[in-house]
């Protein structure tokens, strides 16, 4: 492998489900956190819990440094402006302050294969075309060229770069362009690449990106939407209140400018500490060595499971367009019931159902799934784990 080995870094690999360590494969819903982001929350609490932005005594100047030191380590891992990153909840709450905070907006496309948080706020608005996916999960991009033929000006593409589901990794590029081209802006969901893979949003061109932080070894409850300046001054506050002001005045208020004019409130300092030490985390491992490893990671894995009888990889097999993990079934059996049987006599650890993506499901006409998604600290030994678990199950059919 090309990542040293960091499973010594992530304490919770300690833990056993009876006499078995678990084997953590369920990173795309929820990545693991490794001492050092634990070690920077827990300093947060202990050396300088206060408030960012409003006070000038020490503490507070301590926490406003690091708050605002992840906003400048997530440009640079962006390649993109400071005055560009803007805090937020989470990639859920990024796409709904574009739905409901960018004005002008009045055609949107958007795909089949979005997880449900780029999929709601878009797909029941009568302006709103679905374009749809291969039998083998590849996005289909003729009928993109057919949605977008003869200009979508005042529109919005809404796309995933990495499915979360099926792992397809979309042509992003190819897709900014012909957007552009076109007229419209788009908006990447970028949960499931970012912390993968090197994403530079100058080199794509790309209008906005929204990302979380608990996906790339971060804390919960923090996320980013990254917005050209020039749009960023067209986002209305959704939220009113402390911070976004510069001026309040009995008849009339004046707004921040930058990110801090859509940052109302106390946010949540811990967490955005915390990412900012798993930022670095991963640039010290470096994001190209991270893709390497989960590259070899998915090929053995697509390799291991098409040998198991009775077992069913959906999307793509071919290693090269797909990240996050595999998707898959076993003929005869409810995905809830290889998820617990998996956990419980196995120690492995695996999500199980629609994935925030049953329109997807549907459109590839498969029940319920079972995916295994793989991050830094898992190891071939884990999937030869997920096989034998896998091997056992399908031997009582």
């Amino acid at each position: 492998m090309v990542l040293r080995d960091v499973r010594g870094d992530f304490p919770i690999l300690d833990r056993c489900i009876g006499d078995a360590p678990i084997v953590y494969l369920d990173s795309a819903a929820t990545s693991l956190t490794p001492t050092p982001v634990i070690d920077a929350v827990t300093r947060f609490y202990t050396h300088y819990n206060a408030n960012v932005h409003r006070a000038v005594h020490q503490l507070s100047e301590e926490a406003t440094e690091a708050f605002e030191g992840t906003r400048i380590a997530l440009a640079r891992l962006l390649g993109a402006d400071e005055d560009e990153i803007v805090f937020v909840r989470g990639a859920t709450e990024g796409v709904n302050l574009v739905r409901s905070c960018l004005p002008g907006i009045r055609h949107v496309v958007t795909t089949i294969m979005e997880h449900h948080s780029n999929f709601l706020p878009w797909a029941y608005r009568d302006e709103t075309r679905v374009v749809g996916v291969t039998p083998d999960g590849l996005l289909d991009m003729a009928e993109l060229d057919s949605v977008l033929q003869g200009g979508f000006d005042s529109g919005l593409v809404a796309v995933t770069h990495v499915s979360n589901a099926i792992g397809t990794i979309n042509p992003i590029g190819t897709i900014i362009r012909k957007a552009h081209d076109a007229g419209a802006l788009v908006l990447i969901d970028a949960a499931q690449s970012v912390p993968h893979m090197p994403v530079d949003v100058k080199a794509l061109d790309v209008d906005m990106l929204v990302i979380s932080a608990h996906k790339m070894l971060g804390p919960g409850g923090v996320g980013v939407l990254y917005i050209k300046k020039k749009l960023l001054g067209e986002l209305t506050p959704w939220h009113l209140g402390g911070n976004i002001v510069d001026q309040v005045h009995r008849d009339h208020f004046t707004l921040q400018p930058g990110p801090a004019r859509i940052e109302a409130g106390t946010p949540a300092i811990e967490a955005v500490i915390g990412w900012g030490a798993a930022i670095d985390y991963l640039a010290a491992l470096g994001l190209e060595n991270v893709q390497q490893h989960e590259h070899a990671l998915v090929e053995y894995a697509l390799s291991r499971l098409a040998d198991i009888r009775n077992v069913h990889i959906v999307g793509p097999t071919d290693a090269t367009v797909r990240g996050v993990g595999v998707l898959f079934y076993i003929d005869g059996l409810e995905a809830h019931s290889v998820a617990r049987l998996l956990s419980n006599q196995s120690s492995v650890l695996v999500r199980s159902g629609y994935h925030c993506a049953q329109p997807l499901h549907e459109a590839l006409d498969v029940l319920p799934t079972v995916r295994a998604s793989f991050y830094v600290y898992n190891t071939t030994q884990d999937i030869d784990e997920l096989a034998k678990g896998l091997e056992a199950i399908v031997s009582l059919l």
